[in-house]
């Protein structure tokens, strides 16, 4: 599992997730500038899904992005 966005170039291999306890969660520590960023979870290197947690955006291309805003 990894996050991929526009503060990485959406490569999904640049910001692994790792798992962080008990409870299921994944987690991943990343230095973002101030501004809005898009960014998706990538699943099993395939599937992109969007944050259930956060507003998303239509990416233009019948996709939805999720969007941080810092």
């Amino acid at each position: 599992m990894s996050v991929a966005g526009t503060f990485n170039q959406w490569d999904p291999r640049a910001s692994p997730l790792v798992r962080a306890g008990a409870n299921g969660m994944w987690t991943a520590t990343l230095k973002l500038p101030a501004g809005q960023h898009q960014y998706a979870f990538v699943v099993d290197g395939v599937r992109w899904v969007p944050d259930p947690a956060a507003p998303a955006v239509d990416d233009g291309y019948g996709r939805r992005n999720s969007v941080l805003t810092l």
